[in-house]
């Protein structure tokens, strides 16, 4: 059996870099580094410190307090890469929108939802990482864009073979969105964490974040997450770190 060690999170654009950055260069040795809300223009920082290329999969057009660029989710791997392949769940790569935050319907109107993929290889053993930041709701409430948009990444997913998918879910465990995923794979952060916010650095009110466990590491049955820890002062978001064995 094969392992690799993996990092997930949602570093929330360039707002907490000398944070990230202190976290990333710690746990220099992982092979597999998920980042949800990861600006184009920081690739480059973290490819230099991997020393691997990135699969990045765009989703739109961020103002980010005056530094306006391409926001998305990315994959990097120093472990050989042997494909590469991103499916859109809700709009498109090739119309990238200026994000508008007036409402629930202009955000869902300007930001693409993208699923992310990269098979990496280890001691003969290929290992298939997904990653994606899902659609936001006020308060982690479901609606009606998540769960059009739930039904379509779980139609993704079903023909995705094996895999281990990590990412911001803006769904809290327990939920109605959540309970979808851990129904259908298994859920791997440990039950005693009851948030995956980070109380200092997340804009909502500490009492709306305590019990929101919204980053998800979830797996097929051809995978085993051991070593689930979640790191808080990384960025809005905590850190998730696990090792991940292919069976």
């Amino acid at each position: 059996m094969a392992s690799i060690s993996l990092v997930s999170v949602n570093v929330e654009r360039s707002k907490h870099f000398d944070l990230v950055r202190t976290f990333i260069e710690e746990h220099r040795g992982a092979e597999v580094v998920c980042i949800q809300e990861l600006m184009e223009r920081d690739i480059p920082f973290f490819e230099e410190l991997f020393g691997c290329g990135c699969h990045f999969s765009p989703e739109t057009r961020h103002p980010d307090n005056g530094r306006p660029g391409i926001m998305g989710n990315g994959i990097f791997s120093t472990l050989p890469v042997s494909l590469s392949f991103e499916q859109y769940y809700h709009g498109n790569r090739e119309t990238m929108h200026d994000f508008d935050f007036t409402s629930t319907e202009t955000k869902d109107a300007t930001e693409a939802r993208v699923i992310s993929f990269c098979d990496v290889e280890k001691d003969g053993q290929i290992f298939r990482i997904a990653t994606t930041h899902f659609t936001w709701t006020p308060k982690g409430d479901t609606d009606d864009y998540q769960r059009r948009d739930i039904t379509l990444l779980l139609s993704i997913l079903e023909q995705a073979g094996d895999f281990i998918l990590t990412g911001d879910f803006n769904a809290p465990r327990g939920g109605e969105i959540f309970s979808i995923l851990a129904d259908a794979y298994t859920d791997n952060i440990p039950s005693h964490y009851m948030t995956s916010l980070d109380p200092d650095r997340h804009r909502a009110p500490q009492e709306e974040t305590a019990d929101k466990m919204v980053d998800g590491l979830f797996t097929t049955p051809a995978y085993i997450a051991s070593d689930v820890v979640l790191h808080t002062g990384v960025s809005d978001h905590c850190a998730v770190t696990a090792t991940i064995t292919r069976l």
